[in-house]
């Protein structure tokens, strides 16, 4: 994950009908977390209204349940 990329960030890992989408802003290595623009906010699988304009996540792997199999951030473009 780099600044620029569109990534979908999972609210809890396994469960793909609730998550973020969003243009990284900031990736901190040392926290541990990114940083990005809020594009779309989707719960329980039905598009939300926006609430911010960004959002901060951990990176994948530094969450509670995060594995490689089902990864809870995925870089879409």
């Amino acid at each position: 994950m780099k600044v620029g990329d569109i990534v979908k960030s999972l609210d809890f890992n396994g469960n793909d009908k609730t998550y973020m989408i969003g243009k990284v802003l900031v990736v901190s290595e040392e926290l541990g977390v990114f940083g990005a623009k809020l594009i779309e906010r989707v719960v329980e699988g039905n598009t939300k209204p926006l609430k911010a304009e960004t959002f901060t996540a951990p990176l994948q792997g530094n969450s509670m349940f995060d594995n490689a199999e089902m990864p809870r951030v995925t870089v879409i473009a």
